[in-house]
């Protein structure tokens, strides 16, 4: 009696044996999806969301690619402000600020507008976040945006792959 070997991997799941032919089993990871946040300077709202999404993303284990632009990038950035930052472990100098072009609006899956920059041209499809001024009322603004933050994640959490 002669044997024959299978050159397939066999998977028994479920109750089921699965034949899987391991050259073409091989699937192409996820494309991470990408998020801009934009505000009017570029420096403020943007950036930090820019920061607490990247940190949140990583704690949960959550592949994204995160911008930040300005429409007029300007710093605003006050040093008070920066302490109070630092203490919570966000920079959101950690990159320059750049303005916003056609190509950042082309190039995103998802962009979120902070203020005036919602009315900016090209930014009619984004969505609006409505968090308090930081330098002013730094601790509702923290609040507000843990809330956006953390309900965006669960969003992209729950996205079907893209490849």
């Amino acid at each position: 009696m002669k044997t024959s070997r299978i050159h397939r991997r066999a998977v028994f799941t479920g109750g089921m044996l699965l034949f899987a032919n391991p050259a073409t089993a091989q699937t192409p990871p996820c494309r991470p999806p990408r998020v801009l946040f934009v505000c009017p300077a570029g420096t403020v709202k943007s950036a930090i969301a820019r920061e607490t999404l990247r940190r949140g993303a990583a704690q949960r284990g959550l592949a994204v690619q995160v911008q930040s632009r300005g429409i007029h990038p300007e710093d605003h950035l006050s040093p008070a402000l920066v302490v109070q930052l630092g203490a919570d472990g966000i920079n959101p100098r950690s990159e320059p600020v750049q303005p916003l072009t056609a190509g950042d609006i082309s190039g995103n899956d998802l962009i979120i507008a902070f203020d005036e920059a919602a009315q900016a041209p090209g930014l009619g499809s984004a969505r609006v976040w409505e968090i308090p001024s930081w330098n002013i009322s730094y601790a509702a603004a923290k609040s507000a945006l843990a809330v956006q933050v953390d309900a965006l994640l669960d969003e992209l959490r729950a996205r079907p792959c893209r490849r």
